[in-house]
């Protein structure tokens, strides 16, 4: 039996009752959940865990992140498991900061099995593998405003309203996209809408359709 305490912070409802069931089957102690920053932050001072496995969106208010750098300078030894749909976090918001040294960043898409995950947790409760990277599971080399004009598009915006959101011209806009297209090996096509692609590939990005954005 595991004696590692962990805290599970998850806005979704049905997923943290299943990390939490699937964790406890694991033999770990799973001493307290919260679906928010707030609560993440009060019950971790109540029941001080040795890991928190965080997701980074959780709904408006702080992100994942936010919280694991409010729980490391209160509990400088707690591990830190990022558990994510993003596969590249600056989706959900750009300009993040980066993630506490010894914190691990994982795709929930990525983990095949709980035994992955029991050793990412084990790992983290023993801090080896400190480092300063920003993100680990990181693989996109979009710049900050590429993607802010990604998430735009995903939304539905045109060119015209795009370029009034980041302060820059509707040609700046377009060179964006084009540029996005050929990143994401979008070749014109008569018969498609390269919006509708592009956006497509935003939502698969984000572990996401698209009536969650």
């Amino acid at each position: 039996m595991s004696e590692i305490k962990i805290i599970v912070i998850e806005d979704d409802d049905f997923t943290r009752f299943t990390l939490i069931e699937t964790l406890k089957a694991s033999g770990f102690n799973v001493v307290s959940d919260a679906k928010n920053a707030g609560l993440g932050i009060s019950r971790a001072i109540e029941f001080r865990p040795d890991v928190a496995l965080i997701d980074l969106d959780l709904g408006k208010g702080p992100t994942g992140i936010d919280l694991s750098l409010s729980l490391r300078k209160s509990f400088p030894e707690i591990g830190i498991v990022f558990l994510t749909s993003y596969k590249d976090p600056r989706l959900l918001r750009t300009s993040l900061p980066e993630l506490p040294a010894g914190s691990i960043f994982l795709l929930k898409q990525d983990v095949v099995n709980t035994d992955q995950l029991a050793l990412k947790i084990k790992e983290a409760a023993t801090q080896k593998n400190i480092h300063n990277e920003k993100y680990s599971a990181l693989e996109s080399d979009f710049t900050d405003s590429q993607i802010e004009t990604l998430k735009l598009l995903a939304q539905g915006l045109s060119n015209s309203e795009i370029a009034k959101k980041r302060f820059v011209t509707e040609k700046a806009v377009e060179v964006t996209i084009a540029r996005l297209a050929k990143k994401f090996d979008v070749a014109y096509d008569a018969a498609l809408n390269q919006r509708v692609v592009l956006a497509n590939k935003v939502f698969s990005l984000m572990g996401k359709n698209k009536n969650e954005i």
